[in-house]
């Protein structure tokens, strides 16, 4: 298998080719990043690119999907809900098995972050999880186009189904493994029950609540889950969007 990862050194977004052997079939799994070590990379291993998988519609993911189309034809894809929003994508249902010779994919609906925010489970490369799980964080559940936090919560499940071993790919940052997520990250810690809620209080967006969780996130700031008051709800924000009160 060749995988190779470009990542955009602002956003820290990440664009993976993932491919058969030389000569063989290869797919990109979102395309927010420079794109020429994957240009390279198709060149230089002889690659037919037969798919170009979203795993969500935001900007920093979906940006090079048209060069990537113009250059190679290869399709566009994303989950069925999210497909409407990412320009020529064709529809994908939950869990479909897709081949390309010795190249095969599965889709994993990851949503939460979005409505049909999609992961991709290729075989011989791992698990790409979009901007559903991070190393050591999850996704945001309050962006536009996202469907809360009981959705990011049945995603996390299903990516802590395959082996330990597997490789993880997350939409930004660096790699990790199911293993390592279940093991260090803070959320999945509490979500599993290793660890217990936090139980400090908090305001976020304007309302208070209780703070879960607050730990780093992939781009050196924090990430926050937080269980409003009002209604009970919870969801994932930046912790930049978290307001503690004052210490006593």
């Amino acid at each position: 298998m060749i995988l190779v990862r470009s990542m955009d050194p602002g956003w820290l977004s990440n664009a993976y080719l993932a491919g058969h052997g030389d000569g063989g079939a290869a797919v990109v799994v979102d395309s927010g990043a420079p794109l020429r070590p994957l240009f390279e990379a198709i060149e230089r291993h002889r690659l037919r690119l037969v798919a170009v998988l979203t795993t969500h519609r935001h900007v920093d993911h979906v940006q090079g999907h048209g060069e990537l189309t113009r250059r190679t034809g290869a399709r566009v894809y994303a989950l069925a809900p999210e497909a409407p929003h990412v320009p020529s994508a064709l529809a994908l249902e939950p869990d479909v098995e897709m081949s390309w010779g010795g190249l095969k994919v599965r889709v994993v609906p990851l949503p939460g972050h979005t409505t049909g925010h999609a992961g991709y489970l290729v075989e011989g490369a791992g698990l790409f999880t979009g901007d559903c799980l991070f190393a050591g964080s999850l996704g945001g559940t309050v962006a536009t186009g996202a469907s809360g936090d009981e959705d990011a919560q049945r995603a996390v499940a299903r990516i802590l189904a395959p082996p330990d071993a597997t490789p993880i790919h997350p939409g930004h940052a660096g790699p990790t493994s199911v293993g390592a997520e279940r093991t260090r990250n803070p959320f999945v810690r509490v979500l599993t029950g290793l660890d217990a809620e936090g139980r400090g209080r908090c305001t976020a967006l304007g309302r208070p609540g209780c703070l879960v969780v607050l730990a780093r996130d992939y781009d050196g700031g924090t990430k926050a889950w937080v269980r409003f008051d009002d209604d009970g709800a919870d969801a994932l924000l930046p912790g930049s969007r978290v307001v503690l009160p004052p210490a006593p």
